[in-house]
């Protein structure tokens, strides 16, 4: 489904104060939000953990794990298919510079965030399945693979 409509995202202050390291963030100073993006909510990133932070994920059995897998096969590089949602994690959920859990954190999306994402970079690294955030260079991890289940990070209202 080919979806126009631009929704905006949450990003923690601290999305763009993080050192190359990841380490120190800059509170005194919340950074210009990235385009196509709006303030939403805060969550603090959190490299170290799954990328979903805390309950809320939809989890799923094998029949929703080979669907939400099947994304894989159906991708076209050659045209967007944009899908809106909202996070679910209580607590947040990691927003990288690419796809995959060796790119840095650069912030975190807090639950109830609209996100607007294109399946057709869809992605499957480190046990996630990621896409790419509307607007921007930033990915997400939208699924959490698992032994014949899963999870959704993101509940999807149009793909």
């Amino acid at each position: 489904m080919h979806v126009g409509v631009k929704v905006g995202v949450g990003l923690a202050a601290a999305m763009m104060g993080a050192t190359l390291s990841g380490g120190a963030v800059a509170a005194a100073s919340q950074p210009p939000p990235i385009p196509g993006m709006e303030q939403q909510g805060t969550a603090g990133p959190r490299p170290a953990e799954e990328e979903g932070h805390g309950p809320g994920a939809i989890f799923v059995g094998p029949e929703g794990a080979a669907k939400a897998m099947g994304r894989l096969q159906q991708r076209d590089t050659v045209r967007a298919r944009w899908c809106n949602g909202r996070v679910l994690p209580r607590d947040g959920l990691n927003v990288r510079t690419g796809p995959g859990t060796g790119y840095r954190v650069v912030g975190a999306l807090a639950r109830g965030t609209h996100v607007t994402t294109n399946w057709d970079t869809i992605q499957r690294r480190n046990g996630y399945l990621w896409v790419q955030l509307r607007n921007s260079s930033y990915w997400i991890a939208d699924y959490k693979t698992g032994n014949g289940n899963g999870k959704w990070y993101i509940a999807y209202s149009n793909c």
